[in-house]
């Protein structure tokens, strides 16, 4: 008793499986044109071929023609009971079945494809087996067969050989897998050893390559990083010389800075609390650090569970950073840095910040011929520069003294622990100036800073036809929601810098001793701010750098005024007093530290502006305002928080599981916006925005449902949004947004652990030629590569596609102006825009241990950062993906059938079904396999020619040849 499953994932593909027979029990006479004669005959007579085949036909379990049979599907456990504590209930234990089945065949891989009992299935024909798995390489329209399998029952019955015969032809490039799965009964009488059901597989695939992505393959194996379990620590250690930061550091370090390293009992009570034990049953201790953890954000706990999360994410990112300690490895002298003398060290990743390693972090190495003394020297080097996957180190002058080059290493990383540490002294600083009427406000008092009726004369006019950017304008400079924040929340391209920056020179402007804080979580959104300020307030502004920034990615315009001194060539921080002479001061949340530090007075800056503010922890946004603004009780309320951002983009990236689940993940913007966090109605002011000035209303139509309940506006400028709805390579004119199918496979290689997708990469890059390349029609310019942008979620296919439009593409390289066009990931393009964007989601996992209920989407389910990639582009947007992955998460399925239904798909054939049922009513077709573990089930019998009731393309049509 056997069967033959086709798993298939691939409908680009079309597998025809021609002929698979297994016979057991009573033997079966054949027909003379099948078999010869001569087949021996013992026990009852059985009946004929063709009998059996009629019987078949009349009883609907098969389609017989002149030329053909198809079989249909028999449940031959229909009609069997078990005992109750066998059956499966179907619904929620069925995904049990799944994960202890199908997670069994796919990751225990060894198991089945080895015979069993004497039965064994052999491969012929061009193929390649590679980690268990067969590789037929493709030309397109081609069709290529494959013999798969002979069969040798050789307990009870005579020898048969069963050949089963694969088949694919394609007309799309991409990766094609299949499965086959032989579900066999051994020999013996039930409950003697050897009985019982087997199974044997084999897992196929098609590749089909473009040119372009064959050069893309991986140049070396991925290789997985082993986490080291014993970091180097040793009792003797020496240090090598700190970079230069003190020459040209006036500013005072005041204010003490502790730190605050996590408790040793909870790094011991970790392991406990990652098992998710339930709070009632958990030991005492485990008990009260749950209780704190799920007890939600209020004025009594807001200091000692944030504290408490914050240590939960520096233990796992202890955990994490193991992943990339080095073994054996190889440092070199750097002949061009003698004062200090450093050495060199390859690591791959560091360009990804895998790891992060920036000037002045340190790392511990040890020498490789000395790691089993009993007390070896461990060498901490301080990173003097990170130049491309090298960082050069100083080490301790005894090492230098005895190294060679290419004396080996055990190398460790450590991160920087000052983000966490300010983080730390902020929570502590809410104490001792309260800032709860800000934090966890209620009303605003209602005092206000100028007379209502100000008129504001703006510098940008074409914020006076927007009432709502007015609003927030007005509200900003007469301060009358102080102590209360003021939030200006908006979608993607509805103006929130703009309406930010317009606030910050009209206070400048309206207030003459206002002194204002400008800040955001990143270097590129504080880098924004000083590029709109600098227009009208050159003098004014002044963007505070950290010394760990390489200069050579600060922005030209704003260098003249920041902490750069280029006589020096080094990073400068003024004195206290200078400083304050500034009417606005710019820098990252982390770098506002320092201000801390000096301790500027508590009533020196009037006004703090956080734009990004929805991308930050609350202990990082605190790290700006706690020490820097006070609350008071007199008449005057104190200082104005503004914060911009929308919370429904992206949010702060956390490491830890436990954080995730309580609440640290959550900004201080989005708290105060949203009640259930914490953020009571009626207490913080919010001005929404809603006319998106950049996009065509069709890119925004589906970010527009799923977030914003249908209430954005679009009043972008028609001869700019309509600029690529006549393009020639739309699949509909009229509609500028493609979805191109492509069933490529992730790769990695190397011991990066960042995946790409080569045929993604080639596709991308071929859009980008159409776009790009200089048109042979008389007055019509070519698209600038400024214009363009590339979205990708992993850094290795940001790296994949820069290569191909600067290396590999002789069109695209050529460009003068190629290196403009921006490649990069999703974050390095929150807050920006491009007439054209194009998205390459990468992941196209389809192993059926990954088409669970998570289906492992990696990046993909977050609908925050779905919203930012898909509302980038201003005229055209184009999207390159795998649909069968991608349908099963659900803002992506809406983004998918949206592109379907109004003629934007092409590539891959649709799929035909993207819905989790699909893969629920696989798991039910499997759980017939083992009878030991099915319960009783009832079905129709159907023939199985398409789309069958248990969600395979199963197509089993036999053609009757003597190779049976």
């Amino acid at each position: 008793q056997s069967w033959a499953f086709l798993l298939k994932n691939a409908r680009s593909a079309t597998w025809c499986f021609e002929q698979s027979y297994f016979i057991s029990g009573s033997p079966v006479e054949f027909p003379e044109n099948i078999k010869n004669s001569s087949a021996p005959r013992f026990g009852t007579p059985a009946p004929g071929f063709s009998s059996m085949l009629y019987g078949m036909k009349i009883a609907n379990l098969a389609y017989v023609t002149k030329t053909r049979v198809r079989f249909f599907r028999l449940d031959r456990w229909a009609n069997v009971c078990f005992p109750e504590k066998r059956r499966v209930k179907l619904g929620s234990d069925i995904s049990k079945h799944h994960k202890s089945l199908l997670a069994k065949i796919f990751y225990d891989r060894a198991e089945y494809l080895h015979g069993k009992h004497g039965v064994d299935v052999e491969v012929q024909g061009p193929h390649e087996a590679r980690d268990g798995q067969l590789l037929i390489r493709l030309d397109l329209n081609r069709k290529e067969p494959v013999t798969l399998t002979h069969l040798f029952p050789l307990c009870r019955t005579p020898q048969f050989c069963y050949e089963l015969h694969v088949h694919c032809k394609t007309g799309f490039v991409g990766y094609f897998p299949a499965t086959v799965l032989w579900e066999l009964l051994g020999p013996g009488e039930p409950g003697s050893e050897g009985a019982g059901t087997f199974y044997i597989a084999r897992f196929l695939a098609a590749v089909a390559h473009s040119p372009l992505a064959a050069q893309l393959k991986p140049t070396t194996p991925f290789k997985r990083t082993r986490i080291s379990g014993n970091p180097v620590v040793t009792s003797r250690i020496e240090e090598g010389e700190r970079p230069d930061r003190a020459r040209g550091y006036d500013l005072e370090l005041s204010m003490a800075l502790g730190t605050y390293c996590p408790p040793p009992r909870l790094r011991q009570l970790l392991p406990i609390l990652l098992q998710g034990t339930s709070i009632f049953t958990a030991p005492k201790e485990i008990a009260e650090i749950k209780a704190q953890l799920e007890t939600g954000l209020q004025w009594r706990n807001y200091e000692v569970k944030l504290r408490l999360l914050l240590h939960l994410e520096e233990l796992q990112m202890e955990h994490d950073i193991r992943h990339y300690d080095l073994e054996s490895v190889p440092m070199t002298w750097d002949p061009a840095d003698q004062n200090p003398r450093l050495l060199t060290l390859e690591v791959p990743g560091v360009t990804e910040s895998r790891p992060s390693v920036l000037r002045g972090d340190h790392l511990f190495a040890l020498l490789s011929s000395e790691t089993h003394h009993e007390d070896p020297v461990t060498y901490k080097g301080f990173v003097h520069k990170v130049e491309l996957d090298r960082v050069k180190l100083s080490f301790s002058t005894s090492l230098l003294s005895r190294f060679v080059d290419g004396l080996t290493f055990k190398v460790n990383f450590t991160f920087n622990r000052q983000p966490l540490r300010v983080q730390h002294r902020a929570l502590e600083l809410t104490g001792r100036w309260p800032l709860w009427p800000m934090l966890f406000p209620v009303a605003s008092r209602g005092v206000p800073l100028l007379p209502s009726d100000v008129k504001l004369k703006l510098y940008d006019r074409s914020l006076e036809s927007n009432p709502e950017q007015l609003q927030a304008m007005k509200y900003i400079v007469t301060g009358t929601t102080r102590p209360a924040p003021y939030i200006i929340f908006g979608p993607p391209g509805t103006g929130k810098t703009v309406t930010l920056v317009e606030a910050i020179k009209q206070v400048v402007k309206h207030l003459p001793k206002a002194h204002i804080l400008a800040c955001a979580p990143s270097n590129s959104g504080a880098d924004l701010l000083c590029q709109r300020l600098r227009v009208h307030l050159p003098s004014s502004i002044y963007r505070l750098l950290a010394p760990s920034r390489d200069i050579r990615m600060v922005p030209e315009d704003i260098k003249p005024c920041c902490n750069w001194d280029a006589k020096k060539g080094d990073y400068v921080f003024p004195a206290k007093k200078k400083l304050q002479e500034y009417r606005v001061l710019i820098t990252t949340l982390i770098t506002a530290s320092r201000l801390v530090s000096a301790q500027f007075p508590i009533d020196h800056f009037t006004h703090i502006f956080i734009d990004e503010a929805g991308h930050s922890m609350e202990p990082e946004s605190l790290v700006a305002i706690a020490g820097l603004m006070e609350v008071k009780e007199t008449d005057n309320p104190g200082g104005q928080l503004v914060l911009a951002g929308d919370p429904r983009q992206l949010g702060p990236v956390l490491r830890s599981p436990l954080t995730q689940k309580h609440g640290l993940g959550y900004s201080l913007l989005e708290r105060l916006v949203a009640p259930s966090l914490g953020g009571p109605r009626g207490g913080a002011e919010v001005i929404f925005l809603l006319l998106p000035p950049r996009s065509h209303p069709t890119i925004l139509d589906i970010p527009n449902r799923l977030y914003y309940e249908g209430e954005l506006q679009a009043c972008a400028d028609v001869v700019d949004r309509e600029r690529f709805c006549r393009w020639e390579g739309l699949p509909r004119q009229g509609f500028p947004i493609i979805f191109h199918g492509v069933m490529g496979k992730d790769e990695r290689e190397g011991n990066s652990p960042s995946f790409f997708n080569p045929e993604e990469a080639a596709t991308v890059t071929s859009y980008l030629k159409l776009l790009l390349a200089p048109s042979s029609k008389k007055g019509k310019a070519r698209l600038s590569p400024r214009s363009v942008g590339v979205i990708s979620p992993y850094r290795k296919q940001v790296e994949k596609i820069r290569h191909c439009i600067t290396k590999l593409d002789k069109e695209l390289r050529g460009l003068d102006d190629i290196k403009d066009l921006k490649v990069g990931s999703v974050e390095e393009f929150q807050g920006q825009e491009r007439s054209v964007i194009l998205i390459s989601t990468v992941r196209s996992s389809q192993s059926f241990v990954q088409l669970d209920l998570d289906f492992n989407l990696g990046f993909l389910k977050n609908p925050k950062r779905f919203n930012v990639a898909v509302t980038r582009a201003k005229a055209l947007l184009i999207v390159v993906g795998n649909p069968l992955l991608l349908g099963h998460d659900p803002d992506w399925k809406v983004f998918l059938e949206f592109c379907k239904e109004n003629g934007g798909y092409t590539g891959c054939p649709f799929p035909d079904k993207l819905d989790l049922q699909q893969g629920q009513n696989l798991l039910h077709g499997l759980s017939k396999l083992r009878p030991s573990t099915s319960g009783p089930q009832s079905h129709d019998y159907l023939p199985q020619e398409r789309e069958g009731e248990d969600g395979l393309s199963l197509q089993v049509e036999p053609e009757w040849r003597n190779e049976l």
